[in-house]
């Protein structure tokens, strides 16, 4: 996604702010049917995010449930959600057995498809906002 976008990729536990973004992409993979610590720990310290457009998205090894969590946290703090993605990755609880080659390469083209898609809604959405 970040290739397609043209964008950095960071990690969260390396962001203290989001200040001056306007759309914003949050991933993470299921731990325990919910997000990595470090990205509930990120969302329940932003002050706000007001105005702010977001996209989820996460691998997961039997269901994505993480991003209903994360969607949870996103609208706690007045985000607009513009779209989710999810796609099956390696459930290390089965030692990777089971998700052996997830993401797949369709996988990996739908997510660059997925990020082309929202940064051009969000685009639009702001062409709107500013007339």
């Amino acid at each position: 996604m970040a290739a397609t976008l043209e964008v950095e990729a960071r990690k969260v536990k390396e962001v203290s702010a989001v200040d001056s973004v306007d759309l914003l992409f949050l991933g993470s993979g299921v731990y325990g049917g919910r997000p990595a610590r470090s990205m509930r720990e990120f969302l329940r310290k932003l002050p706000s995010l007001e105005e702010v457009k977001i996209a989820l998205f996460g691998t997961y090894g039997a269901q994505p449930r993480q991003l209903d969590t994360m969607a949870r946290l996103v609208q706690e703090k007045g985000g607009e959600i513009l779209g989710r993605f999810s796609c099956k990755g390696r459930d290390w609880f089965t030692l990777g057995l089971i998700g052996r080659g997830h993401p797949s390469p369709a996988e990996l083209e739908a997510a660059a498809s997925f990020a082309q898609q929202i940064r051009d809604r969000a685009e639009k959405l702001s062409d709107r906002e500013s007339e």
